[in-house]
């Protein structure tokens, strides 16, 4: 959206700025809410990973260790599906910010601009995409990966001693 506006620019009503602020508040929640369940899918995988390691150790069996490694490559799928979906509301919501700020040269709501510019990050991605919004996301794959390379580790203390 550019700063220029036609000269038939017309502002919203005040019934479309209400419908633009609950639509906006309302996408936030969904967000959160996404956050939330993202949260319990990480949180579960560090259990199941957790568990594995107990049972390797508990039975001195490498083998446990490396079936094991499947839990978190299952739970990365999954997290990087849930962020895949939850990124499908930031163009709307960036969209809505947009027309207030701009257009109707309001300072608020600006959530996730103002989290962008803190954090120094682009509104847009410059990739999109399942693997690029989910999977390789690094928000998402980090602690998997971590998880894994720590099985391996057990795996190799278990397999070796």
């Amino acid at each position: 959206m550019s700063n220029i506006q036609p000269s038939n620019f017309t502002p919203p009503s005040e019934f479309e700025l209400d419908t633009l602020r609950q639509e906006y508040f309302f996408l936030q929640t969904i967000i959160e809410d996404y956050n939330k369940q993202i949260w319990v899918i990480k949180a579960l995988g560090i259990t199941g990973t957790g568990a594995v390691i107990a049972l390797a150790l508990q039975q001195k069996q490498g083998l446990i260790v490396l079936l094991g490694s499947a839990i978190p490559v299952f739970f990365w799928v999954l997290e990087s599906q849930w962020k895949h979906f939850q990124r499908g509301f930031y163009p709307r919501v960036i969209e809505i910010e947009e027309i207030l700020l701009k257009d109707c040269k309001l300072r608020s709501p600006a959530i996730f601009g103002e989290w962008c510019r803190s954090f120094k990050r682009n509104t847009v991605s410059k990739r999109k995409g399942y693997v690029w919004d989910g999977l390789l996301n690094p928000s998402v794959f980090i602690s998997y990966i971590l998880e894994i390379v720590f099985l391996l580790l057990i795996w190799r203390f278990v397999t070796f001693t």
